[in-house]
C-alpha cells in the first residue's frame, strides 16, 4: 500500500451479523499503513457494537443517541478523521486484499479524479452493478427500485445502471457501498447532503463532484464482495420508503419543476404502494445497494 493515510468509514445499524468479516478484510489493509476506521452506530438494539468493541478494540466507535440516517452519520465520523482518504464502505462489503491500495493509485494517476468506486460481485462471483447514469425524468423509471424494471416490463440497457468495464472508467456516478474520495475534497464539498436520510446521498454527491470539475472512475482491478442488502437489519418497507422519499428529495434538489412538485411524488406513491403489497409483509428484506 502507498504512504497515503485512509480513514474507512462504517455506518452500522443492527448489523452484527455482517461487521466482523468487514473489519477482518480492512484492518490488515489500513492499519499497517498508518490508517483508522471509524465506525459509527444508528443506535443498534442488537450486539453490533459490543461486538467491535471485544474483537476489535482498534476500531474508534462513535455511538448516536439516535438514528440520524446514512448521510449524517457518514458526516459525523469525518469530521474526526485524520485520514489524506475517506473510504465509505458498507458493514457487508468484504474487500479484497489490496483493493485500498489500487483505489488509491487510481486516484493519483488521474488528475481530474474525484471519487473512486470499486468492482462489487456477490458472493458466486457474478458481477453486481454500483454505477449508475444521474437519474433524469427519461431514466428514474429504468432503475433498480422500480417495478417496470423489476418485472422487465422495461429494457435498462445501460440508460440507468450501467455495466461491468474491463479497465478503468468514468461514470457519472456510483453508490456509497464503497466509495474513496480525498477527505480535502469531501470538507470542501461539505460532505453528504444530510438531508438525504438514506439512498441518493451517493448520487448527489457525485452530482455535486462533477460541478466542482472532479470525475467518479470505477476500477475493476480493486474488488470486493458485497452481501447485498445485509449489512442492516430494517424492514423492507422501510427501506423502500426511505429509497423513494430520497429520490424525491433529489428530483427536487436538480429539477424544481412541475413533474418533480406534482407528478413525481404521485408516481413513487404508486411503485412504493404496489411494491411493498408485492412483497407482502412476511417477506424478508430484498437487498438492494445503497
Amino acid at each position: 500500500m502507498t504512504g497515503k493515510s485512509v480513514t474507512a468509514v462504517i455506518v452500522t445499524f443492527n448489523s452484527a451479523d455482517s461487521i466482523n468479516n468487514c473489519l477482518a478484510s480492512l484492518l490488515p489493509q489500513l492499519m499497517p499503513a498508518g490508517g483508522e476506521i471509524i465506525l459509527i452506530d444508528n443506535k443498534s438494539t442488537d450486539s453490533t457494537v459490543l461486538s467491535v468493541k471485544g474483537r476489535y478494540p482498534e476500531v474508534k466507535i462513535i455511538t448516536s443517541p439516535k438514528n440520524i440516517g446514512f448521510a449524517a452519520a457518514c458526516n459525523a465520523a469525518a469530521r474526526s478523521a485524520v485520514g489524506e482518504y475517506l473510504l465509505f464502505v458498507n458493514p457487508d462489503l468484504i474487500l479484497d486484499d489490496n483493493a485500498i491500495s489500487m483505489m488509491i493509485d487510481c486516484y493519483e494517476r488521474r488528475g481530474d479524479c474525484g471519487i473512486v468506486t470499486a468492482r462489487l460481485r456477490h458472493p458466486d462471483g457474478r458481477f453486481q452493478a454500483n454505477c449508475r447514469q444521474f437519474p433524469t425524468i427519461s431514466n428514474i423509471f429504468l432503475s433498480r427500485g422500480s417495478i417496470l424494471q423489476r418485472y422487465r416490463l422495461l429494457k435498462d440497457n445501460g440508460a440507468h445502471t450501467l455495466p461491468d468495464y474491463s479497465e478503468i472508467t468514468s461514470v457519472p456516478a456510483t453508490s456509497a457501498t464503497c466509495l474513496m474520495i480525498r477527505r480535502s475534497l469531501f470538507n470542501e464539498l461539505k460532505g453528504f447532503d444530510s438531508r438525504f436520510f438514506l439512498f441518493m446521498e451517493d448520487t448527489d454527491l457525485c452530482q455535486r463532484t462533477r460541478q466542482a470539475g472532479k470525475s467518479t472512475y470505477f476500477t475493476p482491478h480493486a474488488g470486493a464482495i458485497h452481501l447485498w442488502g445485509r449489512g442492516s437489519n430494517i424492514a423492507a418497507w422501510k427501506r423502500d420508503f426511505h429509497q423513494h422519499f430520497s429520490v424525491w428529495k433529489y428530483f427536487l434538489k436538480y429539477y424544481p419543476n412541475g413533474f418533480s412538485v406534482l407528478a413525481l411524488p404521485a408516481l413513487l406513491a404508486i411503485n412504493f404502494a404496489v411494491k411493498t403489497i408485492l412483497k407482502g409483509p412476511g417477506r424478508k428484506p430484498r437487498a438492494q445497494v445503497n
